[in-house]
């Protein structure tokens, strides 16, 4: 009796899910991995977009350290203009007598064909090639890079804004 009795209870217990509770079902297995997992995603993720930040941040320093003097050539063509006898911007950056066209981490070009600045960002920059146009007559702005998915790179905000 106590055989039938013994069988019994373990029948009904593992019909109730009692039956050992010692063992990790799959379910579980999977539901712990899929925990772990998040969590490296979430760490590793936040990881990394610090460091996008730290790196776009010194783009924007490098870049904002450069300003100043485009801006300082950009008002000497202004000038250059206001006395120019025909009205006409400089047809070369020699006529501006800038001090310099090397930006550390940028080189300073005038186009007298089409009178814009092209600033030319160099490797120590990050990546080189960017160019960042200035047209004098349209006193615009406008950034050709040729490989945008490529960090880091000259966002709009960063422009003056006039």
């Amino acid at each position: 009796m106590s055989d039938t009795t013994n069988t019994a209870a373990t029948k009904t217990s593992q019909v109730n899910g009692l039956a050992d509770p010692n063992k990790v079902s799959p379910v579980e297995l999977i539901m712990i991995l899929l925990l772990v997992g998040l969590i490296f995603v979430f760490f590793f993720g936040m990881r990394q977009l610090k460091m996008d930040k730290a790196a776009e941040a010194l783009a924007q320093t490098k870049f904002e350290a450069m300003l100043p003097t485009l801006q300082s050539a950009i008002n000497a063509a202004e000038e250059f203009k206001k006395t120019d006898d025909f009205g006409e911007y400089p047809f070369d950056i020699s006529q501006l007598n800038l001090p310099t066209t090397d930006l550390g981490d940028f080189t300073l070009e005038y186009n007298g064909e089409t009178f814009s600045f092209v600033v030319t960002s160099k490797e120590s920059f990050g990546k080189a090639g960017i160019k960042l146009n200035y047209v004098l007559a349209d006193r615009s702005f406008s950034v050709d890079d040729p490989a945008p998915e490529r960090k880091p790179t000259i966002k709009d905000e960063w422009l003056p804004q006039e």
